[in-house]
């Protein structure tokens, strides 16, 4: 299945890759927060990336890692925790004292938040943790918003990918890796993706001409080198993703 374009028409540009904030304004302010994602908005990046998981009572919510160690003052899985228990954890005090008390936001309040003035990634991140249903709980909550064209569903988990493709046929989607696979147009297919979103080093020349012959797209992750990101844009990448949104800014149009 190539490309439909008219389900990625808002992500796909005719000239130049889009600009994408990873987790936000990641550099600049604690990840996966809405002050991350303001701080993106405001320096008007047109796409911003988020990540989700699932409480252990079925609540859709932004964080990266399956734990909540690193960027919050508590411990434990992210799927342990009651939404009302988890809320209560400060998910910025570890970046900055000016950060203090941050909660851990819902994917609702961000798409609440970047609806009608920005693009969203959302990476659903199973393993080892597979959270049942969390498919369906996503993309309902993009219809309800009416934002299906506005976001881009991926995962590393491909067989979710497909499942969001099957429950979302209006939406784009991508399949995430960070290797050199035999066939990357194959695993797109098998996943029913529009794109490929995989990390800077593994673009090649060869990979993106491929993906793009098949009708195929490529996003790449985590640009915060300069030189890096300029080598990037030169093999022709259509989507830049960088935790330092002035880089962004400064390399790619708004």
């Amino acid at each position: 299945m190539a490309l439909d374009d008219a389900r990625g028409r808002r992500w796909w540009r005719d000239h130049g890759a889009l600009a994408i904030a990873h987790r936000g304004g990641a550099r600049y302010a604690p990840e996966n927060t809405l002050a991350a994602f303001r701080l993106a908005l405001a320096d008007g990046v047109p796409a911003v990336e988020c990540d989700v998981q699932q409480t252990e009572d079925g609540r859709v919510v932004v964080i990266h890692d399956q734990t909540v160690d690193r960027t919050t003052n508590g411990r434990g899985r992210v799927a342990s925790f009651a939404f009302d228990a988890l809320r209560r954890l400060d998910a910025g005090g570890w970046f900055g004292a000016g950060f203090a008390g941050t909660p851990i936001p819902t994917l609702d309040e961000v798409l609440d938040l970047v609806r009608g003035r920005a693009l969203l990634q959302i990476e659903i991140k199973n393993a080892p943790t597979f959270y049942e249903g969390i498919e369906r709980r996503v993309v309902d909550a993009v219809r309800r918003r009416g934002m299906e064209e506005d976001v881009l569903l991926m995962s590393f988990d491909h067989v979710s990918v497909r499942t969001m493709r099957e429950l979302a046929p209006r939406s784009p989607c991508g399949i995430i890796y960070a290797a050199r696979l035999v066939d990357g147009v194959a695993a797109a297919r098998a996943a029913g993706a529009d794109a490929l979103c995989l990390h800077w080093a593994f673009a090649t020349a060869d990979v993106i001409a491929a993906a793009h012959g098949a009708g195929l797209r490529v996003l790449v992750w985590t640009v915060d080198d300069e030189a890096d990101a300029h080598a990037c844009l030169a093999a022709g990448v259509d989507g830049l993703t960088s935790n330092d949104t002035r880089l962004l800014r400064r390399l790619l149009p708004a």
